[in-house]
């Protein structure tokens, strides 16, 4: 689980967060106010979060224009084609892997 903190105590004590982001791979939640409103975590975990996020578009952008014309039964059977590729590709090893998750 996320450690929580005001956004109070995120300024006091930057280093000491990055730190726990970096080191012990651990997210922390910055809150305002008692509502989170950012999240501090590892840059290995981002980097894939948002490829994984590019892929997915550009898998559905894919399946789209190839699909205009299409029965829903194909189109679904080449959006699972799509999404096969994408999570292989996301397999493939990295000059730096990534962190956490599930």
């Amino acid at each position: 689980m996320a450690k929580q903190i005001s956004a109070r105590e995120a300024r006091a004590k930057f280093s000491e967060i990055l730190g726990t982001v970096q080191f012990g791979k651990e997210a922390v939640i910055v809150e305002k106010q008692g509502k989170p409103v950012a999240a501090v975590i590892d840059i290995d975990l981002y980097e894939r979060w948002m490829a994984e996020s590019e892929g997915r578009f550009k898998a559905f952008d894919e399946a789209r224009s190839k699909n205009r014309d299409k029965r829903p039964e194909e189109v679904e059977k080449d959006i699972g084609e799509a999404v096969s590729r994408v999570r292989e590709k996301l397999r493939l090893p990295r000059g730096r892997r990534a962190q956490g998750g599930r």
